[in-house]
């Protein structure tokens, strides 16, 4: 199959990067609360913010399935902040200093984040020979284009296409074609690498790309380590 393969589909989070995350325990919304205590944001206590966020994170997605008739919509969660925030006596707040505050509660909520070996020489490896390299994400571009440039990510790979900025999400068949109907990819030339069957193996299954799952024996930590060797 590596014969016909010409593009090359990542998922990002526990595919290409390892990382840990609690966006609901009490440590992580006290620390991003003295973020916005700092930057003279106003704001209700812990417990009360975060049930609000959610339940508010929640209406905008079961409002977005209703207008997409779709399984799987996405929103964007700068919306949410923003009328959160303008809720407590804010104000409408600037789009970038939204992005700030919506990363600052990433940050808080993240234990680690890295690179899993071998990730970076592969993809060099498939660009070198002349393949194409995409990320497809599921995920906020506030959250996580930060993180795709932390690894420099957005230099190895020709496109990044993140949930947030398209309606949809994997496994929805609409999110994988903006990739392909972007790039015009040849479906029987596409290989999909991820690590989750329900998202990224069934979305591929449903758009007619190959797939290949990252789990058990095919776990990323192993498997990006033996392509390497295998290309060299």
């Amino acid at each position: 199959m590596d014969n016909v393969i010409q593009n090359y589909v990542f998922d990002f989070y526990g595919t290409l990067v390892d990382v840990r995350t609690d966006e609901h325990c009490a440590k992580t919304w006290k620390k991003w609360l003295r973020v916005l205590d700092k930057r003279k944001i106003k704001h209700p206590e812990y417990f009360v913010f975060r049930r609000e966020f959610f339940e508010l994170d929640k209406k905008y997605r079961e409002k977005l399935k209703e207008e997409l008739k779709c399984e799987f919509p996405e929103i964007d969660i700068i919306d949410v902040y923003r009328e959160l925030f303008d809720r407590y006596g804010n104000g409408i707040l600037d789009d970038e200093l939204l992005k700030e505050l919506s990363y600052a509660f990433r940050v808080a909520s993240r234990e680690y984040i890295r690179l899993f070996p071998g990730v970076r020489e592969y993809i060099e490896l498939l660009n070198k020979n002349g393949k194409h390299t995409y990320i497809l994400s599921n995920a906020q571009r506030s959250y996580t284009w930060p993180e795709i440039e932390m690894f420099e990510l957005e230099k190895l790979t020709e496109d990044q296409i993140i949930s947030s900025d398209h309606l949809y999400m994997k496994p929805e068949k609409a999110f994988f074609d903006v990739l392909i109907n972007k790039h015009k990819l040849d479906r029987n030339a596409t290989l999909m690498h991820g690590d989750s069957r329900f998202s990224d193996i069934n979305g591929a299954i449903n758009s007619n790309i190959h797939y290949v799952h990252l789990v058990n024996e095919n776990h990323p930590q192993k498997y990006w380590a033996d392509k390497v060797k295998e290309l060299n």
